[in-house]
């Protein structure tokens, strides 16, 4: 009878165990394998991934050009003459702006920088400054040249493993600019004098990752630049406008 039991107990644990495997193996064989919302784009996804986050340095090259503001204001009679209403678009031409910087990824998507930028147009040649009864008054401008500082801010639109990611961004700063002069043939007058000015951007654009540790951006937007003070003779024009700017950049983003 003891016997009898033994066996019946030692079959009724031999089935238990044999239970517990098979209900270990089916839940095994049936166990889905972790999501992956990224599919087949997830090795350009670990790419991004590593070029956010952390320190960076950035480096800047932007075509830029004048789009409103009067360097000249029209209507002022001096000695006979009355001046024109002149546009920096009209004193100078396109010109060129170099930063480079740092920027820190505090978010995912969100971006400080910090950068240093240097900037200079050509001035236009032959341009009327005034009118009186016997023609136009012709000047040739100085080039218009500046460097400062600026801090920003860059909000990114979609998430880091976005092949091509759109952003927008601010920046506000400080420029010194370097006197601006005119010649109507003799020696050059200085119209604005040197001084810091204030400047501010907002920028929108696209981001694309090259490599682990760097990236390359387009950009473009609209820059605000605060006035200048005028020099004694510049005051006879009237007084400087602000002016607006339009950039058109390429930056270049690289990890260390």
């Amino acid at each position: 009878m003891n016997n009898r039991l033994l066996v019946t107990a030692i079959g009724a644990a031999a089935m238990a165990v044999s239970g517990c495997a098979y209900q270990g193996a089916s839940y095994g064989h049936t166990a889905q394998p972790t999501y992956n919302p990224y599919g087949a784009s997830a090795v350009p996804y670990r790419r991004h991934q590593q070029t956010v986050g952390g320190t960076r340095i950035e480096t800047e090259l932007s075509y830029e050009q004048f789009v409103d503001g009067n360097i000249i204001d029209g209507g002022t009679v001096i000695g006979g003459d009355t001046t024109a209403d002149v546009g920096y678009q009209d004193a100078f031409k396109p010109g060129y702006r170099a930063s480079i910087g740092i920027a820190r990824d505090f978010r995912p998507n969100t971006t400080v920088m910090a950068k240093g930028f240097y900037s200079q147009a050509e001035g236009e040649d032959d341009v009327v400054i005034a009118t009186n009864g016997g023609g136009n008054v012709l000047a040739d401008f100085s080039d218009y040249t500046s460097y400062g500082a600026e801090l920003g801010l860059r909000q990114y639109l979609s998430p880091a493993q976005t092949r091509l990611r759109p952003f927008v961004g601010a920046t506000v700063g400080a420029a010194f600019v370097e006197d601006l002069s005119v010649s109507t043939g003799g020696p050059s007058t200085v119209i604005n004098d040197a001084g810091w000015t204030a400047t501010a951007s907002a920028t929108g654009g696209f981001e694309m990752p090259l490599s682990p540790t760097a990236s390359l951006a387009l950009e473009s937007g609209i820059r605000w630049s605060d006035a200048q003070d005028r020099s004694a003779f510049g005051a006879t024009l009237g007084d400087d406008n602000s002016r607006l700017s339009v950039p058109v950049t390429l930056r270049g983003r690289f990890r260390f």
